[in-house]
């Protein structure tokens, strides 16, 4: 059975979840870097070391956030080149699917929860059907002899 769809699927999570990863750290990052350089301009010294610091470490949290995602990417689009193979029944890509899709909503990436979601249901809906036509296989081959 052809698993073109879910493939397909998979490849447009990853990719979002590596555009959505480089966007959070570049812009979002960015961003918030600019913010805080803003709030230490006009302020004491003592004042200005603590926010730099906290600036900073919010900084590391948004790039850390940012790669996290990356990798998610990154892992789903080597899923979808590896390991999605037709006529194979899948059990462990659907329950990372549905790992991504939970913490897709645990983050509120709606895009990814979707996504992730419908190809892991993609995936098990065609699992049951290629194991009932191997079944069948394996039935009328035993029938023969």
């Amino acid at each position: 059975m052809n698993r073109k769809l879910e493939r397909n699927l998979v490849r447009i999570v990853g990719v979002w979840q590596i555009v959505d990863g480089l966007f959070t750290i570049l812009l979002y990052g960015t961003l918030k870097k600019v913010e805080g350089a803003k709030l230490v301009e006009d302020s004491t010294f003592a004042y200005m070391k603590a926010m730099e610091s906290y600036v900073g470490s919010i900084y590391i949290f948004i790039g850390m956030f940012g790669a996290l995602l990356i990798g998610l990417g990154l892992i789903n689009l080597v899923c979808a080149k590896k390991y999605m193979i037709d006529d194979q029944v899948h059990v462990k890509v659907a329950v990372w699917l549905f790992v991504c899709g939970a913490l897709s909503y645990t983050i509120m990436d709606i895009i990814s929860l979707v996504l992730c979601m419908s190809a892991g249901i993609l995936v098990l809906a065609k699992n049951k059907s290629i194991r009932k036509i191997n079944r069948t296989r394996n039935e009328q081959v035993g029938g023969i002899n």
